[in-house]
């Protein structure tokens, strides 16, 4: 299954290891999301409605859609996949 998205990837892989970083880029690249697409960071308040979420919880990459986004900020998110590293 290809990853469709129109919006952001947030990638937050937790870890201070480039390489596992990379490898998750690769991996979502690979998955079908366009490489300008993906920002690594923490800041979850940049997401909106219909962008995904992307966290590394050893050894996978958990997919997450974000399907609603309250006034107050309060985000809502639905997994999605797992992707192996």
């Amino acid at each position: 299954m290809s990853l469709n998205c129109t919006g952001k990837v947030l990638l937050t892989t937790n870890t201070s290891d480039d390489g596992i970083a990379q490898a998750a880029k690769k991996k979502l690249i690979e998955n079908g999301i366009q490489e300008s697409q993906i920002t690594l960071g923490h800041d979850i308040q940049v997401l909106e409605k219909d962008d995904l979420y992307v966290s590394y919880d050893p050894p996978d990459l958990v997919v997450r859609l974000v399907y609603d986004k309250k006034p107050s900020g309060m985000i809502k998110m639905k997994n999605i996949k797992m992707i192996k590293i």
